[in-house]
């Protein structure tokens, strides 16, 4: 099943594994461009380690945690095993997630936020800030307007019955016109998420320094289909 995953959305050559191939590119970019130390790497939804093969330098100690959807933690633990200072750990709930306070030089968290219990969204955060010396580089889905849209209409044409299934009429037109507290909250798809409401609760805990989208930078977050957040501890 996990090479299913990594064929889905990691071939390199389906317009669906470009868009997530971007968010590690742009992650790098931004490396480079803050110019961060990056011995010590946190990441928070870390699937198989797959940030470690995009990075130009390999830290000193990196800590993954994940859920292990998909088997994912499992293949990295065996890909990384010969890494004694490459630590992948399971986390399911709030309380799996301890990292060590002002460890970190930077922390990255992508595509895993949307997936997260909202009551518990604070605390993720909290603990990823305290854990976090300098940036934190997080993205997300867009999952309203008019991006909402096209991903909707294209499941539906593709005859994916788990998007027939998850909205309603009325739950799809007030996504695409961004009322977002009218849609459900699904957090096992991306359904109901708002990256807005989460740029608010991100302000609570780091200093937003940019927000850019993906794949197109010179387009906003709105009109893209990923949201990439540069934070930075307060």
């Amino acid at each position: 099943m996990l090479d299913n995953y990594n064929e889905r959305l990691f071939d390199g050559k389906s317009f669906r594994s470009k868009l997530h191939i971007a968010r590690y590119t742009w992650l790098c970019q931004k490396l480079k461009q803050y110019k961060c130390k990056a011995d010590t790497i946190l990441e928070l939804g870390c699937f198989d380690g797959k940030t470690l093969e995009f990075l130009e330098n390999s830290p000193k100690q990196y800590d993954g945690y994940d859920a292990n959807w998909e088997g994912g933690l499992d293949i990295g633990i065996e890909k990384w095993k010969d890494f004694s200072n490459y630590h992948l750990k399971l986390c399911k709930k709030i309380q799996d997630f301890q990292p060590q306070e002002n460890y970190f030089d930077i922390s990255i968290c992508q595509e895993t936020l949307e997936h997260l219990p909202l009551a518990d969204l604070d605390t993720y955060l909290e603990r990823l800030a305290k854990a976090t010396k300098t940036y934190c580089f997080i993205s997300v889905p867009n999952e309203k307007g008019i991006v909402f849209l096209a991903k909707h209409i294209s499941k539906l044409l593709t005859q994916q019955k788990k998007e027939r299934e998850a909205f309603s009429f009325i739950e799809a037109f007030h996504a695409t016109m961004g009322n977002m507290k009218k849609v459900k909250r699904t957090e096992t798809m991306h359904k109901g998420f708002d990256y807005s409401d989460l740029k608010k609760k991100l302000e609570k805990y780091f200093t937003i320094v940019e927000t850019n989208g993906m794949p197109l930078a010179v387009l906003p977050g709105s009109l893209n289909f990923t949201v990439g957040f540069v934070c930075k501890r307060k």
